[in-house]
């Protein structure tokens, strides 16, 4: 799963929930699309209720979230944990030590990922044929008179 801080909504993807070998008839009925950053809307499948347990024995938390599902994949992705989840886990990220830390009752529950891992599931979710090369320098110009 994917830990998106600027995702107001958890999303599973259909083909895993169809992994997961979850019935049809647990999607609630949605009618409103889905809009990204990008202004681009996608339709949703529906939305399920499901128990969501995160963290390594003992210090692990479960909780009931509602998921998007939707009709897309990324390869490298399963689904998309949002702001609705972390804020349930009362979860702090890191992004720079790709570490997320929450509450248990047994002392503080850690979930982490590995460099390596989170640059090939990266480099999996760009199109191909887009460089990862930085854009050219543009050259700054000065406020005020020119000399």
């Amino acid at each position: 799963m994917l830990v998106d801080t600027g995702s107001s909504t958890d999303i599973l993807y259909l083909a895993t929930y169809d992994r997961l070998g979850l019935p049809h008839n647990l999607l609630k009925p949605a009618c409103t699309p889905l809009t990204g950053f990008t202004g681009r809307s996608i339709y949703l499948v529906g939305i399920v209720e499901l128990d969501f347990t995160v963290g390594e024995a003992p210090r692990t938390s479960m909780i009931r979230a509602s998921f998007t599902v939707v009709e897309i994949s990324y390869p490298s992705y399963n689904g998309l944990i949002g702001r609705p989840i972390l804020m349930e886990l009362r979860a702090i990220v890191s992004p720079l030590y790709l570490k997320m830390k929450f509450p248990t009752t047994r002392g503080v529950g850690e979930v982490l990922e590995y460099q390596k891992r989170a640059r090939v599931c990266y480099q999996m979710s760009i199109p191909k044929g887009t460089s990862l090369k930085d854009p050219p320098r543009q050259k700054r110009h000065r406020e005020g008179p020119p000399r």
